[in-house]
């Protein structure tokens, strides 16, 4: 278990909590969800979340005897359903019935919950020495349960104790963002489609735009003639650089999406951490961290509060990186 330590903390309305240990990205499978079912899949869904194998990490330690109760945050179910909004009107996945209607009623429902809902959790098939699962029959992981799209889902536990001595065992649900509304499948779908049918448009310029989205062609050469490295590890072996667009492709316009300003160098690790919002950058380059990645993962990251790195400046590339902090940055 890692070591406590006064950096593994993390603040939940005011109250400070220590980080004691974390398991990550619990894939949520479709025998897990209540309602999202997919076709082609058998049962009404199990109440038991199956966190594990035993090998791997010792559990009975992890949750000890459940005296800790189990916590969602108002906020990560908010965040949760912004990002899946278009993957319930657009259903990518095929599901057993259609699921548009479903996300307004979700969201109504969120908004009679507190900030904070805590429940009690407990270990399910206790006969089972080498699968762990947990279980509760508690509203708030009911809630958890109904709203959560199977595959593309996972959540994260954050063992955390209290200044009191209490423990809370954070639950923390994200999707994919393969899914989210910037890089579903489905917008950039009806994005290149347009970018193909557009008779204004010449074949070289549709070469550039349709490049410009996978970090390739003209938009890439002009990023690493500019910057030819990560900003954050100094890496500048260009077969393993991303360029990696500040705005998304998606939310760009034509001149945006093959625009090098809208650009950073980054090796694949960081450029997925910028694209999810786990990070973004101040004007003048200090990093900004998101509270959805744990002081232990930051650590293991090598990332650390307050860093400043070498961003290529220019008023034009200040102005995506503010779209990046205001819109794909996880606050």
């Amino acid at each position: 278990m890692p070591n406590n330590s006064e950096e593994n903390y993390i603040e939940i309305g005011g109250e400070r909590f220590s980080l004691l240990d974390e398991v990550d990205n619990i894939p949520l499978a479709d025998s897990f969800v209540k309602n999202n079912k997919l076709q082609g899949t058998t049962g009404h869904g199990e109440a038991k979340l199956y966190v594990g194998a035993q090998q791997k990490k010792d559990f009975d330690v992890f949750f000890g005897d459940f005296s800790g109760k189990g916590l969602f945050l108002k906020k990560d179910f908010e965040d949760y359903l912004g990002d899946a909004k278009f993957e319930y009107e657009q259903q990518e996945q095929k599901y057993r019935q259609d699921i548009s209607g479903k996300w307004e009623e979700y969201h109504r429902k969120l908004q009679g919950f507190s900030e904070r809902e805590e429940f009690s959790i407990g270990r399910a098939v206790p006969q089972d020495q080498t699968r762990f699962y947990i279980k509760s029959e508690d509203n708030a992981f009911d809630f958890f349960r109904s709203i959560i799209l199977p595959i593309i889902s996972y959540v994260s536990i954050l063992k955390l104790k209290s200044e009191q001595g209490n423990i809370k065992f954070l639950f923390r649900p994200a999707l994919s963002y393969n899914f989210n509304p910037y890089y579903h499948p489905a917008v950039v779908e009806k994005i290149e489609k347009a970018i193909e049918q557009d008779p204004e448009l010449t074949e070289e310029k549709k070469m550039q735009l349709r490049e410009a989205r996978i970090g390739q062609g003209a938009y890439r050469q002009k990023l690493m003639e500019e910057s030819s490295e990560c900003i954050i590890t100094r890496v500048n072996d260009e077969r393993i650089l991303i360029a990696s667009h500040i705005k998304p492709w998606s939310v760009s316009d034509e001149r945006e999406k093959i625009d090098h300003n809208n650009g950073l160098a980054l090796t694949p690790t960081y450029d997925r951490l910028f694209d999810q919002g786990f990070i973004s950058f101040e004007d003048n380059g200090t990093i900004i961290l998101s509270p959805y990645i744990s002081p232990l993962n930051l650590k293991k990251l090598n990332l650390a509060k307050g860093r400043k790195y070498n961003i290529p400046p220019s008023d034009t590339r200040r102005a995506y990186l503010n779209y990046h902090r205001e819109n794909i940055f996880k606050k």
